[in-house]
């Protein structure tokens, strides 16, 4: 049932704030599809997964900006000093916010993969780079409008979890080379006051600014491949 899924948003830091939540109308119409499409069982249970990481990467977003607020308003903040347990509190909801971000897009690769329209080449996915490498190849062509440009750039919110055509993803660096690139600038001068930024490729880039891109920029991500696949079962 579509409740199934919409119970996995219940009561969640993302369903307070997102209206029209992802997956919800692509699990209605695999459920009435039963008969013609393959593994109908295994695809709604992999939506549901992939919809319960967003929840995860939303409330990991929330906790993040929430962590290191708490630290900035109880220290000097002409010259911010993060380390220690602040320190791994931050950076913990950061890493594990940049990770379940990533986790929600390659669980549902696995249903995109399934379902996306000719001349998509289909195939059993479990990673969204090589979705969105194949969508490069193969089409559909509005899909690739929309991710080609993100996979150009190496501050999209692509870029950030799954990596652009000239570098690694910030979640491949977290995960095997370095921590996670949080500092501290002036971003009002001629105030005094250093602010969180993230450094991505020589840009800085406050906070809270950086986690609205990524997260609001993976639900959209997210809504395209689901909206074309819906488009596809719909008019077959």
């Amino acid at each position: 049932m579509v409740n199934d899924l919409i119970w996995v948003y219940h009561d969640t830091a993302l369903a307070a704030v997102v209206s029209d939540l992802p997956g919800v109308r692509l699990y209605g119409v695999l459920e009435n599809a039963d008969s013609v499409v393959k593994d109908g069982d295994q695809l709604r249970i992999k939506l549901e997964q992939s919809c319960g990481k967003l929840c995860l990467m939303w409330q990991a977003g929330d906790w993040a900006l929430d962590a290191e607020r708490e630290f900035w308003m109880s220290t000097v903040r002409e010259s911010p000093a993060l380390f220690g347990a602040e320190k791994v509190t931050v950076h913990y909801h950061l890493e594990a916010f940049v990770l379940f971000a990533r986790s929600a897009l390659d669980v549902a690769a696995h249903v995109f993969g399934a379902l996306l329209p000719a001349p998509f080449a289909r195939d059993r996915f479990d990673s969204f780079n090589k979705l969105v490498k194949t969508v490069a190849t193969s089409g559909p062509q509005e899909l690739n409008a929309y991710f080609g440009p993100l996979r150009g750039s190496n501050t999209s919110w692509l870029s950030v979890i799954s990596g652009s055509e000239r570098g690694r993803s910030l979640r491949d660096k977290i995960s095997h080379q370095t921590e996670f690139p949080l500092q501290y600038a002036e971003l009002y001068p001629p105030l005094e006051k250093e602010y969180a930024v993230v450094r991505l490729s020589g840009v800085l880039t406050p906070l809270p600014d950086f986690i609205n891109m990524v997260r609001n920029g993976v639900i959209e991500g997210f809504r395209k491949m689901e909206e074309m696949c819906v488009q596809a079962m719909t008019t077959a």
